[in-house]
């Protein structure tokens, strides 16, 4: 009787590469403002941010624990990468949306202003 046991544990090289190469990509994607927008969008699309039940246990509820497993296994894959990811992706976002506030704000008043402009 063969024992392959030994196999599972020992990643082949190939699996190293491929894990070494997601984790370059990862970095790469968290590295761009861009890329925190859309890992972001991304979790939003899972309903990581939801509640699950819908009421009873129906379709819908287990649709949308199967979107959130999908959520928490994008969060796992960015904390084995570094734990901070994640952490540091929320303190982005709410960064980001202060600067889109901020500057939907300026927009808005400065076109008010044109509005009064015209007028005159």
């Amino acid at each position: 009787m063969t024992d392959f046991a030994h196999l599972s544990q020992q990643p082949s090289a190939l699996h190293t590469l491929e894990r070494d190469e997601i984790t370059m990509a990862f970095r790469d994607v968290f590295a761009l403002d861009a890329g925190k927008r859309v890992l972001f969008w991304m979790l939003e699309q899972c309903a990581i941010y939801q509640d699950a039940y819908s009421g009873e246990l129906t379709n819908a509820t287990n649709y949308t624990l199967g979107r959130q497993g999908a959520g928490r296994k994008l969060i796992a894959q960015l904390d084995s990468i570094d734990p901070t990811f994640y952490p540091k992706l929320l303190l982005a976002i709410a960064d980001f949306r202060a600067m889109d506030e901020a500057a939907a704000k300026r927009r808005a008043s400065s076109e008010e202003g044109e509005d009064h402009d015209v007028d005159a």
